[in-house]
């Protein structure tokens, strides 16, 4: 892999997440991009590198929404993990898998950053159902141009 290529992946990605969630939110809602991104990475080369790019993209969504320094990384990280994990069980190329792995990894991101919110912060930290119920079918939409960015950081 280039590291020119995972550079401008890595600036492009999260400039596009920073833009959007301030520009083109829909009833409040904006994709969490980055983490679909992350479920990509770690379905095409594993967890290792699913684990960086999710680590480092949570960081900068940290700086981003800073009530609860250090969740979102965590977050992702474990995302990345889990997907990388996963990869060997369920063919997470297929974007109908794909898309379920990346649902359930944002159900499971809700819930956990609550769960951090109650034992770091004042308590249970909650986007509220809109978020929860919607948000895993903006981030489906996502999946195919997920796929396609992670292609090209593998392209030669």
């Amino acid at each position: 892999m280039s590291h020119l290529r995972g550079a401008v992946l890595f600036l492009a990605a999260a400039l596009l997440q920073w833009w959007w969630s301030a520009s083109l939110a829909v009833w409040g809602l904006t994709p969490q991009l980055l983490l679909v991104l992350t479920v990509a990475l770690a379905a095409r080369v594993g967890p290792t590198e699913g684990m960086c790019y999710g680590f480092l993209w949570g960081l900068f969504l940290d700086i981003l929404r800073p009530d609860l320094l250090g969740g979102n990384a965590l977050i992702l990280l474990l995302a990345g993990y889990g997907t990388g994990a996963l990869r060997r069980q369920i063919d997470v190329s297929d974007p109908v898998s794909h898309c379920a792995v990346v649902a359930m990894m944002t159900w499971a991101g809700f819930l956990l950053y609550g769960v951090l919110g109650a034992v770091f912060a004042e308590g249970f930290i909650w986007a509220g159902w809109p978020a929860f119920l919607l948000d895993p079918l903006y981030n489906c939409l996502l999946v195919p141009f997920a796929g396609m960015a992670a292609a090209w950081l593998r392209a030669r």
